[in-house]
């Protein structure tokens, strides 16, 4: 695992490349944000996730995780946003994915008529090798996040 150079939120408006998506799921802010705080519910809707757990901290700013993706590597996280039915936020701190020196994500919820829209943000520093990958890895990205929100409604019951 290589350390990876934490960021803030307002690195998600700075971040020199940025993959965003947005998708709406059948239940409320406050059951969405119940299955993003538990670690293990991630491997039931996100493509390719096989494993993750709290390593520091059980949520909140400062709680750590660790997940794996097929294919993408293991990545360690530290929360730098958890305002439950509102936002979720992590900066990586460690990878096995040689695509970047900085990434995090952000997921906004916002209560809508149909349940809850999800603007979900993936901000990164990408390597030689990102850089080189980056129109394939934004498709990739967006890809895999729609399916993994469509499998998130399913999951949810919507």
């Amino acid at each position: 695992m290589k350390p990876m150079v934490p960021v803030d939120l307002d690195y998600f408006d700075r971040a020199p490349m940025r993959v965003l998506v947005s998708a709406t799921v059948a239940a409320p802010p406050a059951t969405v944000f119940a299955a993003f705080a538990d670690p293990a519910d991630w491997t039931r809707w996100w493509p390719m996730m096989h494993r993750a757990a709290w390593t520091k901290g059980q949520g909140g700013v400062g709680s750590e995780r660790q997940v794996a993706l097929r294919l993408f590597g293991t990545f360690e996280e530290r929360f730098i946003a958890w305002e439950p039915g509102a936002r979720f936020a992590f900066t990586m701190i460690g990878s096995t994915s040689p695509a970047a020196t900085q990434m995090a994500e952000d997921y906004r919820l916002t209560a809508v008529e149909a349940g809850t829209r999800i603007d979900w943000t993936m901000a990164a520093t990408p390597s030689a090798l990102g850089r080189a990958a980056r129109p394939v890895l934004t498709r990739v990205l967006r890809r895999m996040s729609g399916k993994a929100f469509q499998r998130l409604g399913r999951h949810l019951g919507g």
